[in-house]
């Protein structure tokens, strides 16, 4: 195994909290462990260097998971190495997601699960375009400016919806913070 990472004392028991509540505050885990806010900031930092993420947990209702025994790990999926040198790959999303990739993968042998055990669950209301305020079917096309993220239904609204935020034109007021430079369109 050559991705291994070596954690201080401080770092682990950092995760270790974290993995009870990840939403645990710096003040409160420097207070636990006797250490300063700026110490914990370091450490999470270092964690984040180290490949470490930070993720939200839920089961999207709707969605599959499917567990495929591989030579080959798919690019995006989660994967596993097994002991005979195979990849255990997990794929989650829809139908149409899941055969894409397993038609990559070349695999026979596959488990499709319905529902996650144990997680919450969540399933998405109705997604309302950010331009013509019509509802999004399937995934949104999104439009990005500065902090802040605008989902459009058509590759029209996404390209009315940025010049109108570029040029500050169009209906409604004019957005205070103008065009960043790190606007982007994106699907």
């Amino acid at each position: 195994m050559t991705d291994v990472n070596s954690l201080s004392e401080l770092e682990y028991k950092v995760l270790t909290y974290l993995r009870e509540d990840s939403r645990t505050s710096s003040s409160k885990l420097a207070r636990e462990l006797g250490v300063s806010r700026a110490t914990i900031a370091k450490i999470l930092q270092s964690l984040r260097e180290k490949g470490i993420k930070f993720t939200v947990e839920f089961y999207e209702e709707g969605k599959l998971t499917v567990f495929a025994v591989a030579s080959a790990c798919a690019e995006g999926a989660e994967c596993y190495r097994l002991i005979d040198g195979k990849f255990m790959v997990t794929i989650t999303g829809s139908m149409e997601q899941v055969e894409e990739v397993l038609s990559k993968l070349k695999t026979e042998r596959y488990f499709i699960a319905v529902q996650k055990v144990g997680s919450t669950r969540v399933r998405r209301s109705s997604l309302r375009c950010d331009y013509c305020g019509g509802e999004i079917a399937g995934e949104p096309l999104v439009v990005r400016r500065g902090k802040k993220v605008y989902y459009t239904c058509c590759r029209t609204c996404q390209t009315q919806l940025a010049k109108k935020l570029r040029t500050g034109k169009g209906e409604g007021s004019h957005d205070p913070d103008g065009p960043g430079p790190d606007f982007g369109v994106s699907r």
